[in-house]
C-alpha cells in the first residue's frame, strides 16, 4: 500500500513506545538481533535498520560483541551518530535516506587536489544531496557533498534509492574496500545555500564533518564525503577505550 510504513519503521516505533512507557527501561538490554526476527518474523537486516533508527534518535547504544542497550527514555532534538569502528561507520547510511540535488563531473582545484593527494585537473564526480532521517515526520540532517573519482560516476545512481552507505556501494560496484577514514569536525556558519535547504536562517551555528575513506591508511582516498549541518540538531558520539 502506498505511504505505508516499512517494517523496520513500525519495529521501531513499537520498540520506541516499549522505551517510553518503561517496559523497556534506561539501562536495560534490548532484546537480541535474534529474539527480535523471532518476534517480527523478519529479516536480521530489517532488525538491524530498525535498532539503527533507535540509535539515530539517541535511545540506545550499540557495541560490537556486547548487543544494544537502552540509554534514554525520549527523543532527543538532535540526531546523533554513534560510531565505535569503521565497519559502524561504512554502515550508517543504513539509517537515514538521501536525496540527489546535484551531479556533476569538475576537475580538482588546488583544494580538491590536496584533499585527494592528486594532480590539479583531475577528473572528479561531485554530487551534493540532502539527508534525511527514516522516520515518520523526517528531519533534514545535513548538506553533504560526496567527490569519487570520474572513473566512479556510475554508483551516483544508486545513492537515492540504494540503503546503504556511499561507501558500501562502492565497495559492491567496484570492489573497494574501506580500510581506514580519516574524519575531521569543524564549526562554521550556514551560508544562505545551505540554510535554506536546512530550513533555517544564514548565519546560524553549523558542524562539517568531512570524511576520507582510504583502501588502506597510506592510500589516498577514493571518497571524500563534506556533510553541513545544523549544530542544534546532530552530534557525534565517539568512542575511546585503552589497549589492555
Amino acid at each position: 500500500m502506498q505511504g505505508a510504513k516499512p517494517k523496520y519503521s513500525l519495529i521501531a516505533d513499537q520498540l520506541m513506545r516499549q522505551i517510553n512507557d518503561g517496559t523497556l527501561p534506561v539501562g536495560a538490554p534490548m532484546p537480541t538481533e535474534t529474539e527480535l526476527m523471532r518476534a517480527y518474523g523478519v529479516s536480521r537486516h530489517t532488525v538491524r535498520a530498525a535498532l539503527g533508527q533507535l540509535r539515530s534518535r539517541g535511545l540506545v547504544s550499540s557495541r560490537q560483541g556486547q548487543g544494544s542497550r537502552v540509554v534514554a527514555d525520549a527523543d532527543q532534538a538532535a540526531f546523533t551518530e554513534r560510531i565505535q569502528s569503521v565497519d559502524e561507520l561504512i554502515t550508517f547510511g543504513q539509517e537515514t535516506r538521501r536525496a540527489l540535488l546535484s551531479r556533476r563531473i569538475v576537475e580538482a582545484d588546488g583544494t580538491l587536489a590536496r584533499m585527494f593527494g592528486c594532480d590539479q585537473g583531475r577528473r572528479l564526480t561531485e554530487a551534493r544531496m540532502i539527508r534525511t532521517t527514516l522516520d515518520g515526520t523526517p528531519k533534514k540532517i545535513a548538506i553533504v557533498t560526496l567527490w569519487i573519482d570520474a572513473l566512479l560516476d556510475p554508483v551516483v545512481e544508486s545513492f537515492e534509492d540504494v540503503q546503504k552507505s556511499a561507501a558500501e556501494i562502492i565497495r559492491d560496484r567496484f570492489g573497494l574496500v574501506t580500510g581506514s577514514v580519516t574524519q575531521t569536525i569543524q564549526a562554521d556558519s550556514l551560508d544562505p545555500d545551505c540554510a535554506a535547504l536546512l530550513d533555517t536562517a544564514p548565519g546560524a551555528p553549523a558542524l562539517i564533518v568531512t570524511r576520507s575513506y582510504c583502501q588502506a591508511e597510506s592510500d589516498v582516498p577514493f571518497l571524500i564525503a563534506r556533510s553541513v549541518c545544523k549544530a542544534d540538531s546532530f552530534q557525534v558520539v565517539s568512542r575511546f577505550t585503552a589497549p589492555r
